[in-house]
């Protein structure tokens, strides 16, 4: 899930060194912004990326904690919250669905945090 809906869509990095990236010079000093929703939905890793499929193979390719020594420290944390919530979610509630008949999904306004004004569900 992370992959398909990266929680944080964007950070941004300085260049540590001149460096040559997708074609361009990139200057040592230089910031750059890295859209981490749209690198966790490159055809060139993930194939047919719009498709939402918890069982891919290269599911934990994904960048939405980020990479190397930018990784998230809170991680490891996070997974474990995200496991134990959606267990006890689906246990309490095993019927849980989308509300029919719902407005349409409205988005926060913030470019970095992506996440769901509400989600209206029934259970």
């Amino acid at each position: 899930m992370l992959r398909f809906d990266s929680p944080v869509q964007m950070t941004s990095r300085f260049a540590y060194e001149d460096c040559h990236i997708g074609g361009k010079d990139v200057p040592r000093g230089a910031m750059m912004l890295l859209l981490l929703g749209a690198a966790n939905r490159d055809p060139g890793v993930f194939p047919e990326p719009q498709r939402f499929d918890v069982r891919r193979e290269n599911a934990h390719a994904n960048i939405a904690f980020g990479a190397g020594i930018h990784y998230c420290l809170g991680a490891p944390l996070a997974r474990v919250e995200g496991e134990v919530a959606f267990a006890a979610l689906l246990s309490r509630l095993p019927r849980l669905a989308l509300a029919g008949g719902a407005p349409p999904l409205e988005w926060r306004e913030n470019v970095v945090l992506r996440g769901l004004r509400a989600l209206p569900v029934t259970g």
